[in-house]
């Protein structure tokens, strides 16, 4: 009896670790930096403008408490509209993600949000954490926005930008 409770208790946990393997994980990406908090904070700003999203929702530095100590900062964009209108959505929703399951849907924008962390470390060096979510308008079945998690080529690209944009003011500064 104890063996047959214990064979169903097992079972069923690994039952719900299957099920839990299936939905999509966000990618998040973290790179450190050889460099100050202000120079990969333009950086980044520069980055995000370039990718045409708009002003941020989100734009926080936190100040260190004390003289000398070190800076924090969050910026999240606010949707950059990669698509719009039937014709395009779909493939661009298929080059950055898994397209949800709606069945008969029809996608008429696709867009992403940033998320970044940026925290200042001892030794002159700057941690950069990236996240990004999809959204898009499905208008035919649902008549709603809806938020998945990309396949990574975003953040991958927007990570190389802020890199490239940080290795570009340390070569004209000097540093």
């Amino acid at each position: 009896m104890n063996r047959l409770i214990l064979a169903s208790a097992v079972i069923i946990l690994c039952s719900a670790s299957m099920v839990a393997q299936d939905e999509p994980q966000p990618v998040v990406l973290t790179e450190t930096v050889q460099g100050r908090f202000g120079t990969v904070w333009e950086s980044l700003k520069t980055a995000i403008e370039e990718f045409g999203c708009p002003k941020p929702q989100v734009i926080k530095v936190i100040e260190p408490a004390e003289e000398g100590g070190l800076y924090k900062g969050q910026y999240v964009s606010d949707y950059c509209v990669l698509a719009e209108g039937e014709d395009t959505t779909k493939a661009t929703i298929q080059k950055y993600s898994d397209v949800p399951r709606i069945r008969g849907g029809i996608w008429v924008t696709c867009r992403v949000q940033y998320k970044i962390n940026v925290r200042e470390e001892e030794g002159g060096i700057t941690k950069i954490i990236l996240r990004a979510e999809m959204s898009g308008f499905e208008e035919f079945i649902t008549a709603a926005n809806h938020f998945w998690v990309s396949n990574g080529i975003l953040e991958r690209q927007m990570m190389e930008t802020i890199l490239a944009k940080v290795k570009n003011k340390q070569a004209e500064s000097g540093n």
